[in-house]
């Protein structure tokens, strides 16, 4: 793309372009989000600025993030922010892009703390810290503990409980799956633990390859972290406490098998149908 005299109307058609002629899939979007993080302007605002003209630096800016958006790095990595649950997020190489289908078990975590007044939750395999966040912040009178194996991971969880002032409701710990978690007892654990098989990660589009491995691996079957919480999660668990779980919905099945101790298990599909969350809960 190159520099003219063009309105910003004109300007988002040629970086569209760019994008569409670099095989970018949503390219209208990306441009569009891109220039908005340039101007530093909410997406809704650009519309009323259609014959506006940006300055040589904010154009360079753009470039930059074009350049790096051909090369199949995440839009979200590039601003260095996303959104989940109506909240902003800082994020980095060193965790996940948080995904919109993982706002349904925020929100039936949410339920459950407010149908029964729980007070203490864990979320396992924090990561950018967007489910212990949202759900410190939507509920009142409740401690989160969020928890970590990546020190790097953590750091970008506390930042986030800072934007999003929930710090002191929240305890961060570094622990490999349970193994700090120590003499605590929780009304509900929350996990979307890593999930892809090793074929299945082969696989992956070229963005998420952007994104750390280790949040994506879990072992030939998919069900390596799974297994650890089937056979640890019930002695933290509170008596009727509950177990929520993102799930890969390709092996829905074979993860439901590993919680057949607890009381109950039920599956909830996402708004694609498709098999998303474990709900179990402790005898």
């Amino acid at each position: 793309m190159y520099q003219t005299e063009k309105n910003i109307f004109n300007l988002l058609k040629q970086a569209t372009d760019f994008l569409t002629s670099h095989n970018i899939t949503e390219a209208q979007l990306d441009a569009e989000v891109l220039l908005c993080g340039v101007l530093k302007i909410k997406r809704n605002i650009l519309a009323t600025l259609r014959q506006e003209k940006i300055s040589q630096e904010q154009f360079q800016q753009y470039q930059n993030y074009l350049n790096k958006r051909i090369k199949g790095e995440p839009v979200d990595y590039i601003l260095g922010t996303s959104e989940f649950m109506g909240l902003t997020f800082k994020v980095n190489s060193n965790v996940l892009i948080p995904r919109p289908e993982t706002e349904l078990i925020v929100e039936q975590a949410n339920k459950f703390i407010k149908e029964n007044n729980f007070k203490h939750i864990l979320d396992l395999c924090t990561g950018s810290g967007a489910i212990a966040v949202s759900v410190a912040r939507y509920n009142d009178n409740i401690s989160v503990t969020a928890s970590d194996i990546s020190s790097k991971a953590l750091q970008v969880a506390k930042e986030n409980a800072a934007i999003n002032n929930v710090s002191s409701k929240i305890e961060f710990l570094e622990s490999n799956m349970f193994a700090n978690i120590i003499d605590k007892k929780f009304d509900i654990i929350i996990s979307n633990p890593p999930y892809v098989t090793e074929k299945e990660y082969k696989c992956l589009e070229r963005e998420l390859f952007f994104e750390p491995k280790n949040a994506f691996l879990a072992g030939e079957d998919g069900l390596d972290f799974y297994r650890i919480i089937a056979e640890n999660s019930a002695r933290y668990l509170n008596p009727k406490g509950l177990l929520l779980l993102e799930l890969n919905a390709n092996i829905f099945l074979q993860i439901a098998d590993l919680f057949n101790d607890f009381l109950f298990v039920k599956i909830i599909k996402d708004y694609s149908g498709l098999d998303r969350i474990l709900i179990a809960q402790n005898g």
